[in-house]
């Protein structure tokens, strides 16, 4: 059993997933910690007084919306990342996936050859 998983781990390019892999973590945990940390603010709004002016609470929701809309584009590009890597190792995969069927089909082959052998 472990040859398929010594063909498995020369076929994946580990140089390029190595190399993604820090900026990867780092964009994740950025993003992460972003949106646990980030608490929606109002200026002026003190629970004590009397709601902030219009004007000042969508200056505040067009701040968040923007905000939103750059989270939203970082977390796509980690997605895309994430996804050509996993694309990367699924073809990998498939590849010694059929090593793998070549390498029981030849072994088929030559324990028929030997049994052939013997039995004459």
């Amino acid at each position: 059993m472990p040859i398929p998983w010594v063909a498995a781990a020369k076929a994946i390019p580990w140089t390029e997933v190595i190399a993604a892999a820090p900026g990867l973590a780092r964009s994740a945990r950025g993003l992460w910690n972003k949106v646990r940390n980030e608490a929606p603010e109002i200026p002026g709004d003190d629970g004590v007084e009397a709601p902030p002016p219009l004007d000042v609470r969508v200056a505040t929701l067009e701040h968040a919306l923007a905000e939103l809309g750059r989270e939203a584009q970082a977390r796509s590009e980690l997605i895309a990342q994430l996804a050509e890597q996993n694309e990367q190792l699924v073809t990998a995969l498939d590849t010694t996936r059929r090593q793998l069927r070549l390498a029981l089909a030849l072994a088929a082959i030559a324990v028929l050859g030997v049994l052939v052998l013997f039995v004459r």
